[in-house]
This record gives structure tokens, C-alpha cells and sequence, in this order.
């Protein structure tokens, strides 16, 4: 198969595969939104920072991440905790509700239907198709192209 195909293949079996397996919340209101899902993402990544770290990290106006933390923590998905080095800052952090809200956020296709699809596939299969999708990844990650210049 030329490369040209296999993208077609590829492309029209992730296509398939999205429209039958995708997450579908009923009410999407009470999952984060994408803005605290990408904040709750980098203090992951990141680890515990201060609302002036965050500011330079995400570049955003320190006011603006304030109003958005208090929210957040309000819900009970980030703490703050004293810095044990210096008292006078205040280390921003997730807290175990903030890392399942993550992770569940980070759910793109539905688990009960891939285990579903997983019961009618043998072990043989289901092991052929995780491991095709971790070397397409892969290789994928082996050439990331530059950013498209100018508005998208």
C-alpha cells in the first residue's frame, strides 16, 4: 500500500471509528470547560505554581487566572497551598477531583463502547490493533510539522 492510500485508509477508519465511539455527555455544562480543562492539563504537566508562574506559563493576566483558580478551586478541582520554602506564596495545585476531571475529560471515545467492541474482538485482534495504533503514533510523533503561518 502506497502512502497516499494508507492515508485515505487511515483517515476514513479514524473517521468511522470517531463516529460510532466518541463520548457523548448528556449534559455537557457539568464537565470543564476546554479553557479549565487546558489550565487543570498544565499544573498537571507542570506541577504545583503560583497565579504569577501560571500567568507567565499560560499568558494570561494574573486577574484574569485569579477569577478562573477561585473558580476552580470553588468546584473543588485545584487547592492552594503555602509554599513550605517561602510563606509568603501560595502554590496552586490539583486536587484528586481535579486529576479524575482530567482524566476524564481526556476521554475522547466512550470506554464502555470500545470495551463492548473490545467482547467481540479475540485477544489476538485486540492486541493487533492497540499495538498498530501506538506505532502509528509513533510515527507520527517522529515528524511534527510546523505551524501553518497566518490565520487558520
Amino acid at each position: 500500500m502506497d502512502e497516499t492510500l494508507f492515508a485515505a485508509e487511515v483517515n476514513e477508519a479514524y473517521r468511522a471509528v470517531y463516529l460510532l465511539g466518541a463520548r457523548r455527555v448528556a449534559d455537557p455544562r457539568l464537565l470543564p470547560s476546554p479553557e479549565a480543562v487546558g489550565l487543570l492539563w498544565h499544573l498537571a504537566q507542570s506541577g504545583p505554581l503560583t497565579l504569577s508562574e501560571m500567568s507567565r506559563h499560560l499568558q494570561r493576566a494574573p486577574s484574569t487566572l485569579s477569577v478562573k483558580v477561585a473558580s476552580l478551586e470553588t468546584q473543588g478541582l485545584l487547592a492552594r497551598q503555602q509554599d513550605s520554602d517561602d510563606a509568603r506564596r501560595a502554590l496552586v495545585w490539583l486536587t484528586r477531583k481535579g486529576r479524575e476531571a482530567l482524566d476524564e475529560a481526556m476521554h475522547v471515545l466512550d470506554h464502555t463502547r470500545l470495551r463492548e467492541a473490545a467482547r467481540r474482538l479475540s485477544a489476538t485482534q485486540r492486541s493487533r490493533i492497540a499495538g498498530a495504533l501506538r506505532e502509528l503514533h509513533e510515527a507520527l510523533a517522529l515528524h511534527r510539522s510546523p505551524e501553518p503561518e497566518g490565520d487558520t
